[in-house]
């Protein structure tokens, strides 16, 4: 009889000792997962605002209507360098509004830093003059939705290059600035 006790003190020292370590085991895997699952980089993404210009990078880019691939596509542009204003990033995917002020994801790797401007205007063409001011040499009439090269703004006017020629045109007269 005395060893039967002995024998279920023992099982039951065992089970105990079993049953604290898996759970402590439990408790420390618990707390590890706490810790890495709230660490900033598995925390959830946070859409930034941001303000830019940039361009399209390729010839043919879908345009979504959040930022994923699950995303419906709302339009596709089919020209290469049309500028883009960038007013949210979320992970690798970019927040636009076009020169039309329609909106939508696109991938950031759709994108280019390399600025463009493109002739917004209600007239029939715009003067793309040798220089800041509205007398000099015109060098090229441009019509509406022509893209250029940005390479700098001053003092209400816009410096781009359309066709390896370099010119100004008014600031007012261009999607692409701010």
């Amino acid at each position: 009889m005395k060893n039967n006790f002995r024998f279920i003190l023992s099982v039951a020292k065992n089970l105990t000792k079993s049953f604290f370590a898996r759970f402590f085991a439990a408790l420390k895997m618990a707390v590890i997962m706490v810790f890495i699952f709230s660490s900033p980089s598995h925390a959830a993404q946070k859409i930034n605002e941001v303000n830019y210009f940039s361009s399209l990078r390729a010839s043919e880019t879908n345009v979504r209507a959040g930022p994923g691939q699950n995303y419906p596509i709302k339009f596709i542009y089919k020209l290469k360098g049309i500028p883009v204003h960038v007013i949210s990033e979320y992970d690798n995917w970019n927040e636009i509004k076009d020169y039309e002020g329609q909106s939508g994801w696109v991938m950031q790797s759709l994108l280019t830093k390399k600025r463009t401007l493109m002739i917004r205007t209600t007239k029939s063409f715009v003067n793309l003059q040798k220089k800041n001011n509205e007398k000099s040499r015109i060098i090229f009439r441009l019509e509406n939705n022509v893209i250029g090269d940005y390479l700098k703004c001053i003092e209400g006017w816009c410096a781009l290059e359309v066709s390896g020629k370099k010119g100004w045109v008014r600031d007012e007269e261009v999607f692409g600035v701010d």
